[in-house]
């Protein structure tokens, strides 16, 4: 029976932490209330204490029932931790049997009685002895599954990730070198000479590879690429998609499909509308959306009339081939999207796969098997879109390793999905749904911040062998040199918010870190892709150095690259194994920081908790000028009288922007990037942290073309530099 303890026992059990310390210095004591929650999230009802203790009986006798563990993580290089699995008393002579991922076969047999024993327990009369079996070796790094009998018919069975020791790094900067590259939002590029359709696209991202390599740089950054809500246009935040294992297909450019042909004409008849989206400072997504998806619709007619017949021809072939290499993650995707578009158009509120019908809220089941026969042709339609997007994004990434960068693409991965998205539909047993990913208050977020995206589930990851994590990161390594890892800190601990509570009343839970570690390393090395880890905010002790002994490279961003007395960290101060960028996306512009034109917006969208913050604010931005320039010019980059105050010349400001990029150069940090907000000098934010429609996030559009860059007196200045102090492109053939 229960002692009343059961529930704080199973919840240190499933990883949920006790409590933690807020920015007061105060312990923040996790409620029952919350606890109770996160478990039934996890699947282990805890609404009673009869139920508490139950769950944890269940789950403290999960391993002895299984036998062996769900998964076990070896690492090359290392030496191959044993196995523990729990035999019946009686099991004398047993065989294992080994299906390697090549598919190649190993097997053996062995006496139990000459494993090591290491504990027992009684189940249902009956005494199990745990004892550790030693992995057999030698194994190949990859995705292994481990059978062992207990007894005649009876047998258990683990997963095998054996991993490389660390993550990958390119040979450029293994040995030492350093690289610099730029970074921007897709969808505010544009292309010059009427080429856009309203909205930066892959045919744009080609031209910043021509742009950035020519300007001497080795590495193009990107916002998250994962597909939006096709059916609800209006959703548009990339760190909010639908699925992180698909592309937003508004990103394709169908001009240089080979359908386009067929709609050639309908394309001419939408020229003015194309030409005032163009004009646009914000995206219209909507709007682009109505004027790209029909033209992407005939073009698929024409597709299937032309390559899918009967002998489907050489396209035809690629895009079957293509299907099935993305396998079930892509049949059900395409039929999520058939799904949400039928539900959509019969009422608004049946765009949440929740509330669908009995039968279509499970990917598996017969009814949606049903759908799909009869919607045969829209799902294929999907497919095609995905078909097209991945094309042209591998497209930009070949351009970038023709061109000798030293990186190439660089991604980012978002840290969740909402629990309404196809990913979420998709991979619901994975997922802890019910909970919000955030962040507990700080300083700037007095409530906490829930950030509406569901988590992995860390209980059935393990069951599953981790492959969803797994098949997340393949998916975003896809034609990329490198991958920004968005809160890194959730391979460690995630702060969970229970849906409907506020923020502050949410917990860390425990990741199973050193699976993860070991499935982010195995996946960088096959896709010979560097992972940089996003380590701002709350880092729990010992993370940072956890990362750098993984290969992954640290995120360093300089506002926030400060000396205990507020000032900023001189170059020699900031970390090799890094990333360094002078702002993001969630921060102003450089000019815009120093104009305060952050502070401008929330100051006017009545963003402080309290008036005389944005004063406090203004202030400490005026301090942070003088620091700055202190710092700047202790290096000689920039004259001791330069002006404080937020009024800049032309002249001051290309100085300024100059002087800025030459100091981080100096950093010992492997990797620099420059965002193009910067080259360009524009000052207003791209996403305003703590909105949504209050601000124009995710909209603003770049004020000059890319090929204008090249004749920008700023940017080549700052290029020119760089590329002498970080050589990046390289011929092709000295690569490494």
């Amino acid at each position: 029976m229960s002692d009343g303890r059961d529930l704080d026992r199973l919840a240190d059990l499933a990883g949920i932490e006790s409590g933690w310390w807020d920015f007061f210095g105060q312990w923040r004591q996790v409620p029952d209330e919350t606890k109770r929650h996160f478990l039934k999230s996890m699947g282990l009802p805890a609404d009673t204490d009869e139920q508490a203790h139950a769950s944890l009986i269940g789950l403290e006798e999960r391993p002895w029932r299984r036998g062996a563990p769900a998964t076990h993580v070896l690492r090359l290089g290392s030496q191959p931790a044993p196995i523990p699995i729990a035999f019946p008393q009686q099991a004398r002579k047993c065989r294992w049997r080994v299906l390697e991922e090549s598919g190649n076969i190993l097997n053996g047999d062995f006496f139990v009685a000459d494993l090591p024993g290491i504990e027992e327990r009684w189940l249902d009369g009956k005494r199990y002895v745990r004892r550790l079996f030693p992995c057999p070796q030698p194994l190949d790094a990859g995705y292994h599954r481990l059978s062992i009998e207990l007894g005649p018919g009876v047998a258990t069975e683990t997963s095998l990730i054996v991993a490389p020791a660390t993550a990958y790094m390119p040979g450029h900067l293994r040995a030492g070198g350093r690289v610099w590259g730029a970074s921007a939002q897709l969808y505010g590029l544009k292309r010059g000479q009427g080429k856009g359709m309203g909205i930066g696209d892959f045919s744009a991202l080609a031209d910043m590879v021509e742009t950035v390599a020519g300007l001497g740089g080795g590495a193009v950054g990107l916002n998250p690429l994962h597909a939006r809500f096709l059916t609800q246009p209006s959703r548009i935040s990339p760190y909010s998609p639908s699925s992180r294992l698909f592309l937003d297909a508004i990103y394709i450019d169908p001009k240089t499909v080979p359908e386009f042909d067929a709609v050639r004409d309908a394309f001419k008849d939408q020229e003015a509308l194309r030409k005032g989206l163009e004009a646009e400072a914000l995206v219209d997504y909507p709007k682009v959306a109505a004027l790209k998806f029909p033209l992407l619709e005939m073009m698929f007619a024409q597709f299937q009339a032309l390559h899918l017949g009967p002998q489907p021809s050489k396209r035809g072939q690629a895009f079957l081939s293509f299907v099935r290499s993305r396998g079930e993650s892509l049949e059900r995707f395409a039929r999520f999207q058939a799904l949400e578009e039928h539900f959509g158009m019969q009422s608004p509120g049946m765009g949440w796969w929740r509330n669908w019908p009995d039968g279509f809220t499970s990917p598996a089941s017969s009814e949606v098997a049903e759908f799909a026969k009869d919607k045969a042709e829209r799902i294929r339609f999907f497919q095609y879109l995905e078909f097209l997007a991945d094309h042209q994004l591998g497209h930009a990434g070949d351009l970038a390793r023709q061109k000798g960068m030293a990186i190439g693409l660089y991604r980012d991965l978002g840290v969740g999905i909402p629990g309404d998205g196809g990913e979420a539909w998709s991979l619901q047993d994975a997922l802890a749904l019910g909970i919000g990913v955030g962040a507990p208050p700080d300083p700037l977020n007095l409530k906490g911040q829930d950030w509406g995206l569901a988590p992995f589930n860390p209980l059935a990851l393990d069951e599953l062998g981790y492959a969803p994590f797994a098949q997340v990161l393949r998916a975003n390594m896809r034609h990329a040199g490198a991958m920004r890892l968005d809160h890194a800190m959730s391979l460690v601990r995630l702060y969970w918010v229970p849906e409907g509570n506020e923020a502050d009343q949410g917990a860390y839970i425990r990741m199973p870190a050193d699976a993860l570690f070991a499935v982010l390393a195995l996946e960088s090395q096959r896709a010979r892709c560097l992972v940089i880890g996003e380590d701002l905010g709350t880092v729990p002790d010992g993370f940072r150095e956890r990362m750098k002994a993984e290969g992954l490279f640290a995120y360093r961003l300089l506002p926030f690259e400060r000396r205990h007395d507020g000032q900023f960290k001189r170059p020699y101060e900031i970390d090799g194994q890094a990333l360094v960028t002078a702002g993001t996306h969630d921060l102003a512009p450089l000019l815009g920081w120093w104009k305060g034109r952050d502070l401008h917006w929330r100051e006017e969208l009545q963003l402080y908790p309290q008036p005389e913050t944005a004063e406090n604010e203004r202030r400490a931005r005026e301090t942070d000028r003088q620091r700055l320039i202190w710092a700047l010019c202790e290096l000689g980059e920039i004259e001791a009288d330069f002006p404080i105050d937020g009024a800049l010349s032309d002249e001051q400001a290309k100085h300024l922007a100059l002087a800025v990029q030459r100091y981080l150069a100096k950093t010992p940090t492997q990797i620099m990037m420059v965002q193009i907000e910067d080259l360009m000098g524009q000052e207003e934010p791209m996403n305003l942290p703590g909105t949504v429609d209050e601000h124009p996030n995710w909209r603003r559009r770049y004020a000059k073309p890319l090929n204008e860059l090249e004749r920008c007196e700023t940017s080549k200045a700052i290029a020119l530099h760089l590329s002498q102090v970080r050589p990046s492109v390289f011929h092709p053939a000295r690569q490494g």
